[in-house]
């Protein structure tokens, strides 16, 4: 038997109350290859999800690679929050950047620090040619986010730390505003256009489940000052 167009369409769905249910078509009800289909289906979207991870653990990789971390502890709490973020409802976003993170030497000045680009990156930079486009050719951008101090044994003040200066990377210029807004409902952006620069970076390092380390950052900030 022919299969139909429409074989291996049909998708299970999470409901908000955590239990599943097939969404199909009409025509569905009276097709005797629904459960072949259904099936296929489930196949077609556990590969999906396998490239997806194999793609999330790719980008992280390279991002490690690429940085200038000193510290184990910015490294250990660095690794764990581009695993959480990518994995996070706004995490669509990040993958049409580049995220490079430098760590300042303890004791370097702030106001006359000279961030090293490796060769790897300048490697990535100065790739040409249609098969090797670079990540600015495809109309994508390399954000470099800085760290100019760390929380020692404080995990969690340095999450959010890491989670609050990336989120201000995106939230301070218009590309990744529209980035942003790209994913949201009308009602979400049309209450992010209305938000300063630090209430839209608050709201994206909660969207991205990271509110409770952002507390923790700024309670530690307000004591050093």
């Amino acid at each position: 038997m022919e299969r139909r167009d429409c074989y291996g369409s049909i998708r299970e769905i999470t409901l908000n109350d955590g239990k599943k249910m097939a969404q199909s078509r009409p025509e569905c009800r009276n097709c005797e290859e629904i459960r072949d289909c259904l099936r296929t289906s489930r196949q077609i979207e556990e590969e999906r999800r396998e490239r997806d991870e194999l793609r999330k653990q790719n980008l992280i990789s390279k991002i490690i690679d690429l940085s200038q971390i000193f510290s184990n502890e910015i490294g250990a709490c660095l690794l764990e929050f581009l695993s959480r973020i990518y994995s996070s409802p706004l995490g669509m976003i990040l993958f049409r950047n580049l995220l490079l993170f430098y760590e300042a030497p303890r004791g370097a000045s702030s106001s006359h620090l000279t961030v090293p680009m490796s060769q790897a990156t300048l490697d990535l930079l100065q790739r040409e040619g249609e098969t090797e486009r670079t990540v600015l050719e495809e109309g994508r951008s390399i954000r470099i986010v800085l760290f100019q101090k760390s929380f020692p044994n404080q995990p969690k003040a340095n999450m959010g730390m890491i989670a609050h200066e990336v989120a201000l990377a995106f939230v301070s210029d218009q590309r990744g505003i529209k980035q942003i807004l790209q994913i949201l409902s009308d009602s979400e952006a049309t209450l992010f256009k209305k938000m300063d620069v630090e209430s839209k970076a608050r709201w994206v390092v909660e969207k991205w489940g990271f509110g409770e380390d952002l507390e923790v950052f700024r309670k530690e900030t307000a004591v050093d000052k």
